[in-house]
């Protein structure tokens, strides 16, 4: 994000509004909430600030400065870093991953389990793993049936999202899994795509596998031993067996449902689809909130219109609540590599590509008393290049047809205060009253 003034940079409608959402709500939770949540609201009031450090580049033919903020690299509702998380998650699957189909399977857990997940996130982590192995249990199956001879690996992508469309707490699993199995030579065995009852099969098979997981938690209990019990479970669940016409029913498919568990697996990718593979990656890494569909009403409240069509008219403070809420939990890995794509498998250089190493900046000098080699930098894909790749656009190219190069790295407030007087930018910081909503509000209440 490139800015104008000190703090004072031009934001677009959409970003002002978030924003503004935050600066009005946050006062009034501030204390209330673990100090990992206060940190978070701090980086993003923070985020895309000149006056908070940036770096400064240079054209080389027409010497016109260029300044660049830093972004709070958060893992919350920040609409730029978790679209930077989305977009760098693509690339690399698109780079990564080999030219095979690829399907996802969406695993939604019940209502009654999700505050249990929310409270003790492992538990999610066990989810995850045994909707790995069962779709890998069927995997085998199938290239068992198709003449494969020998123990068949398969790989996934496990993404975790916190989420839902409509800014509700929602943890659920985005899973690529490619429709092919290897053997110990590395021989490739490629498989058709899964059928309903298939799919069904998955689903049951994790039920039974998390059972004891959840059932070891106090409060969680399963309530279908009995006729009764699996009765009203089915009842529900369930679609009642009406006459319609099966042929329109198209988004049905490949979609199972037991004991709460929804598992979908109709989304996939052609080997050679390479954008849509990335555009899975991006849509499983993507951030919890949209920046375009948030807008301020004129009474002063937001408005967030959801996928489906619907919205959420909020104050400030319930925004900002919604939003609090839904910061993923430290510690817990977002994105996570199974089977022969995992790090450690001893057939990921086999079957993973190779990305393309980007041009490595030169290594500092090693300091004179050490004689051990530096560790080599684990590729990165820089900012530049995401642009380039996502938007068609140079951003290090000035508008005079120069290249930018780094002229300076300015990493703290003061002297981010200091070089913005001297390049005339600074503006000095009006201190207001704390701000406080319409009293058309406290009539609503």
């Amino acid at each position: 994000m490139a800015g104008e003034g000190g703090g004072y940079e031009r934001r677009r409608p959409e970003a002002r509004a978030l924003h503004q959402a935050v600066r009005e709500g946050w006062p009034g939770l501030k204390g209330l909430v673990p100090k990992r949540l206060e940190e978070e609201v701090r980086r993003y009031l923070e985020c895309g600030r000149l006056c908070y450090g940036f770096v400064h580049f240079e054209c080389e033919d027409c010497r016109r400065p260029t300044l660049v903020a830093f972004s709070c690299k958060s893992r919350g509702w920040c609409p730029s870093c978790t679209t930077r998380r989305a977009l760098v998650s693509g690339a690399q699957l698109e780079a990564t991953l080999p030219f095979v189909a690829h399907r996802q399977w969406t695993l939604s857990l019940p209502r009654a389990l999700r505050l249990l997940v929310v409270k003790r996130p492992a538990l999610l982590k066990v989810v995850e793993r045994a909707l790995v192995k069962a779709v890998w249990r069927w995997q085998r199956a199938e290239a068992k049936r198709l003449g494969a001879v020998g123990r068949q690996e398969g790989g996934a992508v496990a993404m975790t999202q916190w989420f839902g469309s409509a800014l509700q707490l929602t943890p659920h699993l985005h899973v690529l899994v490619p429709e092919a199995v290897w053997d110990a030579t590395g021989e490739v065995t490629l498989l058709p795509p899964p059928s309903t009852d298939e799919v069904m099969q998955v689903v049951q098979r994790v039920v039974r596998q998390v059972r004891g997981a959840f059932a070891k938690v106090e409060g969680c209990e399963w309530q279908d031993d009995d006729e009764l019990s699996r009765l009203q479970a089915e009842a529900v669940q369930g679609r009642l067996a009406l006459d319609v016409d099966e042929a329109a029913r198209t988004g049905r498919r490949r979609v199972a449902v037991a004991c709460g568990f929804s598992l979908h697996a109709n989304t996939w990718v052609h080997a050679n689809d390479r954008e849509g593979l990335e555009r899975l990656g991006r849509y499983g890494a993507r951030g919890p909130l949209a920046e375009e569909r948030l807008t301020r009403l004129e009474d002063g409240r937001y408005r967030y219109a959801t996928r489906k069509g619907a919205a959420l008219t909020l104050t400030a403070e319930q925004l900002v609540r919604r939003l609090l809420a839904l910061v993923p939990p430290p510690k817990l890995h977002l994105t996570a590599w199974h089977g022969v794509y995992a790090p450690a498998a001893r057939l990921r250089p086999v079957v993973v590509r190779t990305p393309p190493v980007p041009e490595p900046l030169p290594p500092p000098p090693p300091p004179p008393q050490s004689d051990e080699p530096a560790l080599p930098r684990r590729p990165r894909i820089d900012w530049a290049t995401l642009h380039a790749r996502t938007f068609g656009v140079d951003v290090k190219r000035c508008p005079c047809g120069g290249r930018l190069k780094v002229h300076s790295v300015v990493s703290t407030a003061r002297t981010a205060e200091e070089v913005l007087k001297n390049l005339g930018l600074w503006q000095p910081r009006v201190l207001l009253p704390p701000p406080r909503g319409p009293p058309q509000l406290e009539l609503l209440q």
